[in-house]
């Protein structure tokens, strides 16, 4: 049965008659992704099949990615610690006199970003100067910039707390002429006692299937009306 239903989708999507090129190109894009993410899923899960509700939860993960995801041609303020070395203490300078303080996403929620945040540029998140991060450094002037701008949001809930994720898709140019590189940029906000959102991390991905795999764990946010 599974392989006749197989070559039933197979038909449809190749025979140009049955879909428009549009309908088409999304039905590819999906199901592409979303297997991929069945994938992640059950390896990071350690089961062999499955459940409906979680294959559900990957095809909407997936399409919601697809309708979110914005290329944004990274220049000017956004590269301003590119192209050169930038050491730990001017680092911490520039998180706080440009990267600290309270910032406004595209719902109108106010979000802290205070010295609790400063750990990011840290491998373990632990403040010793042998794991200062530069790449995460180079990149501090994105985190305002996603908080501000991202509506591709997620949501975890875990035994404790309600974690969000702001996902911004950058493009920026490298050192070949005319060539440039992606990333994805991922920000997390964990929700306080007091339900206020403060800054937590943030790192970026370059490789599409590895943030596939960052993104299964998480959802749509469920009560938050995220601005198309």
């Amino acid at each position: 049965m599974g392989q006749f239903k197989e070559k039933k989708l197979l038909r449809i999507i190749e025979n140009s008659r049955l879909l428009s090129l549009h309908n088409r190109e999304v039905a590819l894009d999906v199901f592409y992704d979303a297997t991929k993410m069945f994938y992640y899923k059950q390896k990071h899960r350690n089961k062999p099949q499955l459940k409906h509700k979680e294959i559900a939860q990957c095809l909407n993960l997936i399409y919601y990615h697809h309708q979110k995801d914005k290329l944004i041609r990274a220049d000017d303020s956004l590269l301003e610690n590119f192209g050169r070395k930038i050491e730990e203490k001017e680092a911490l300078d520039y998180y706080e006199k440009k990267t600290m303080g309270k910032v406004k996403d595209c719902l109108g929620e106010e979000i802290s970003i205070d010295e609790l945040g400063m750990d990011f540029l840290y491998d373990g998140h632990e403040m010793k100067s042998e794991n200062f991060l530069e790449s995460r450094a180079k990149r501090l002037p994105w985190i305002r910039h996603t908080l501000e701008n991202s509506r591709e949001i997620y949501e975890k809930q875990e035994r404790n707390s309600v974690k969000y994720l702001y996902v911004s898709h950058f493009e920026y140019p490298v050192h070949a002429p005319d060539l440039n590189y992606s990333t994805f940029f991922l920000t997390m906000l964990i929700k306080r006692r007091d339900g206020s959102l403060g800054f937590l991390t943030a790192f970026s991905v370059d490789r599409y299937n590895q943030f596939l795999s960052k993104l299964e764990s998480w959802r749509i946010p469920c009560f938050r009306k995220v601005a198309s």
